[in-house]
């Protein structure tokens, strides 16, 4: 599991050596069993991750939380009207937070179609994101016209950008079916942008049976949730056509495993090889 964890964050240790000369980093990831837990206790001997085929050493390991913001981001484009039951579910997964979510955390709201629009900047507070929330319907005003052009790559990259500064445990955690068919950055450059600012990246995703495959191939959740690991981060998949009352109490169970790690998270100093390579 380890091991395999490592893997995860070759994306992030490459964009950090890039990015910083220095060859000294502070790395946040999540460590997760096969049922999402976190796993707790580890040390920095147990942690194993390399960059190219060449080891990186772990210098120490601590496990804690910090300051925090988490910018939820919200897709509403024309996938995620497919019926009431969906956006009723997009809307509750996104309030849900609130109340549920890390108390110690700043929030922030934005919505996206083509485009990313702040709806809640940092510091407005949670009842005026509820609010926001509660507001967003297909006839409101509120959001942009509903349109089939989802751009999910660049609407992450915009959002890294709301944080200004980047501060430790910055989260960007995305609420969408994960369909991307405008974006004009790649899934690389997300996970390059990302690394350089230390941000992670979580995700629910909002599944149901008419879900569209991706021209390129892969499907827009397991894309997603790939892109999330690979920041350190983590995702559920949510089912739109098994939303019965049991259904949505365990809905909201997994939801909520992703808070706890959101705002804890293991801090690793590590010491990157030295760049005898170059980068595309």
């Amino acid at each position: 599991m380890l091991g395999l964890h490592a893997v995860t964050v070759v994306s992030w240790l490459m964009a950090a050596q890039q990015h910083n000369p220095c060859q000294k980093r502070v790395l946040l990831i999540n460590v997760v069993d096969a049922h999402g837990q976190q796993v707790l206790g580890l040390t920095g001997e147990q942690f194993r991750p390399n960059l190219q085929g060449q080891p990186v050493k772990v210098m120490s390991a601590k496990f804690g939380a910090g300051p925090q913001r988490i910018l939820i981001l919200v897709d509403v484009s024309g996938s995620m009207w497919a019926d009431a039951q969906q956006w009723e579910l997009v809307k509750f997964v996104a309030d849900d937070i609130l109340s549920a979510g890390p108390p110690q955390a700043q929030l922030a709201l934005g919505t996206f179609s083509n485009k990313v629009e702040t709806n809640v900047k940092f510091g407005q507070g949670r009842e005026a994101i509820r609010e926001a929330i509660l507001s967003l319907n297909p006839k409101s005003k509120s959001i942009p016209k509903r349109s089939g052009e989802t751009a999910l790559n660049d609407a992450i990259l915009e959002a890294a950008n709301m944080f200004g500064s980047p501060q430790p445990g910055d989260v960007v955690y995305a609420i969408t079916d994960g369909l991307d068919n405008e974006s004009k950055n790649t899934t690389k450059r997300v996970l390059q942008y990302l690394g350089q600012r230390n941000i992670r990246l979580f995700a629910t995703v909002i599944h149901n049976n008419r879900f569209i495959q991706h021209p390129e191939g892969p499907d827009g959740p397991e894309l997603v949730g790939k892109t999330a690991k690979e920041t350190g981060g983590y995702y559920t998949i949510l089912e739109t056509d098994r939303l019965g009352n049991l259904a949505l109490g365990a809905s909201t169970n997994t939801v909520r495993q992703l808070y706890g790690l959101m705002s804890s998270f293991y801090l690793l100093d590590i010491e990157l090889p030295n760049p005898h390579y170059s980068y595309i």
